[in-house]
């Protein structure tokens, strides 16, 4: 369940609903159809449509799955915790913390402290923080842990590199302030579509492909899974790009079917 879902099911509380304003998401939940097929939940017809509305006959029916359904209805939710408890899911929470991990030989100011990330780099590898803000010269995003740990080997170390736990997002681009953007990603659907994420807040950002980008991808590149669950899709800014460097991308992902996986960079290293 949703807080899309769980919004037209407290309307239909008080007040009915047109067809017009219906989602298809909730038309299709199995909850809803249930309801319609035992009565719970009227439907007539309106003009060109329908209407959706409780019965007030059963209405204790509904309210009594209403009340199990949703124990917490009103609560914010804000963290894993608070999904289970509003929709008995950790995953319906949009998390707003922002863990990333950072290395590299510069000093950046995080949370608003001066950091040097030489001396954590050096000692401990890397400097991990919940971000709340970060200012430096020149970042580079990096997508997998491993090339993370080695991206010093691969590219210049002019550059603060990041790590972030979980996909970019805006939630994590907006807390970023920097002159120069480098993404250093697999060259899949995935990594274009971040790039372009980033290319949207930042205006100067690169995708970085090696100069041996063409000897990698035919000694290495990896067949594209196509099965929907697994399988990777291009998404419409991808589509719709006409970046060069996406444009290069895409060509060998729809020809070849097969993508290469940034860690093929470091091979021989």
């Amino acid at each position: 369940m949703t807080e899309t879902l769980l919004k037209y099911f407290q309307i239909l509380k008080t007040e009915k609903l047109l067809s017009s304003q219906v989602p298809k998401a909730l038309l299709e939940n199995n909850d809803f159809q249930n309801m319609l097929d035992s009565g719970i939940i009227l439907k007539s017809s309106v003009g060109r449509g329908y209407i959706y509305k409780l019965n007030e006959e059963k209405r204790q029916v509904f309210e009594n799955w209403f009340a199990k359904k949703f124990p917490n209805a009103n609560i914010e939710v804000t963290d894993r915790a608070s999904s289970i408890a509003k929709f008995k899911d950790s995953k319906k929470s949009k998390e707003k913390s922002v863990i990333v991990f950072l290395k590299g030989n510069k000093q950046v100011k995080i949370n608003n402290q001066i950091i040097d990330l030489q001396e954590y780099t050096k000692n401990f590898g890397f400097f991990a923080c919940v971000l709340e803000n970060l200012k430096t010269d020149k970042l580079c995003f990096v997508e997998n842990k491993e090339s993370f740990l080695q991206a010093e080997k691969v590219i210049s170390q002019d550059y603060v590199f990041i790590h972030s736990y979980g996909r970019i997002g805006k939630n994590l681009l907006e807390k970023i302030q920097t002159n120069e953007v480098l993404v250093f990603s697999d060259y899949d659907y995935i990594g274009l579509n971040e790039y372009l994420k980033c290319k949207s807040v930042f205006e100067n950002t690169s995708f970085f492909v090696p100069e041996n980008y063409d000897l990698l991808f035919e000694q290495y590149a990896k067949e594209i899974i196509l099965n929907r669950k697994k399988g990777q899709k291009a998404s419409r800014n991808v589509l719709a790009s006409q970046d060069e460097t996406v444009l290069r991308i895409c060509h060998d992902l729809q020809t070849k079917q097969k993508f290469l996986e940034q860690e093929s960079l470091l091979i021989n290293l």
